[in-house]
């Protein structure tokens, strides 16, 4: 444990120094997709449009605004092909979406939408090998960190997967929603609250709580880790900002807590907040 905690920090201490930043911004976080790579593009690009389906009664002439996209707009696409009217990805750390590896993704999932999504049909006018630079009627991109970002504009949907455990404040987060949701607009967020890497691979689930915030921070601040808010925390921060929450959580398979080992925020927290490895919100504007 104590290699994994010095390369935590010295990756973070990198992280502050502006050219390895850029350097580490530009190289591709999702790996190289090739043709009949699938699950990638499940993962990457139809993740977004398959919740939503859930929850919307159609992607069809909605503007969506996606906070931390990834790498690559392969989600926006996929919202496109399948009807949106627009598309705006807001990341603070952006991918570079108009590279060829950006344009591998794309025309793969061009190429698979028939087997991803046998009921919508590609629409003709969105060619793949022309995105996003084609479209700037219907694609904008944004960079900034939710916290500071400051938009007139109102969306039918604010959504985002695996990015809630990374902002700094999600009380910034919950208002930013609030914020950019048109009156009965719809909020979709899935929040990874699991150990992530390098803390995933040791037995006890619950070892990355266990770390003084001081430590945390040293390894981590500059790079987006895991901010380690909980469940209820979220909840919370969602009404205060005046949205209803509807939420469906994914406890730990192992549930077993020693919670005398844990920092003294932790152990003033309810235990089945604790427990919740990953929960996904519905929000709604009233």
């Amino acid at each position: 444990m104590i290699a994994d905690v010095g390369r935590e920090v010295s990756k973070n201490l990198a992280m502050a120094i502006p050219p390895v930043r850029n350097w580490r911004l530009m190289r591709s976080r999702s790996g190289t997709v090739e043709g009949g790579d699938d699950g990638f593009l499940e993962r990457y690009a139809c993740q977004a449009t398959r919740h939503l389906r859930t929850i919307v009664p159609t992607i069809r002439g909605l503007h969506i605004v996606e906070i931390g996209p990834g790498d690559y707009l392969t989600s926006g696409l996929a919202l496109l092909a399948a009807g949106a009217a627009s598309y705006t990805a807001l990341d603070r750390f952006p991918g570079p979406y108009e590279s060829e590896e950006g344009k591998r993704w794309y025309r793969a999932l061009q190429v698979a939408w028939p087997r991803l999504m046998p009921d919508t049909p590609w629409p003709a006018d969105l060619d793949a090998s022309r995105f996003p630079e084609a479209y700037g009627d219907r694609v904008t991109t944004l960079r900034d960190a939710v916290e500071n970002v400051s938009l007139s504009r109102r969306y039918d949907v604010v959504c985002s997967y695996q990015v809630g455990e990374h902002v700094s404040d999600i009380r910034a987060f919950a208002a930013i929603n609030a914020t950019l949701l048109a009156p009965g607009g719809v909020g979709a967020h899935r929040v990874d609250m699991a150990a992530h890497p390098p803390w995933n691979a040791y037995p006890d689930p619950f070892l990355f709580l266990r770390f003084p915030n001081w430590l945390w921070q040293l390894m981590g601040s500059e790079r987006g880790t895991s901010n380690r808010y909980r469940h209820h925390e979220f909840c919370e921060a969602f009404r205060a900002a005046g949205l209803t929450v509807e939420s469906a959580i994914e406890p730990y398979r192992d549930e077993h807590l020693a919670a005398a080992r844990l920092p003294a925020r932790f152990r003033a927290m309810p235990r089945e907040s604790l427990r919740v490895a990953a929960a996904t919100y519905v929000l709604r504007r009233p």
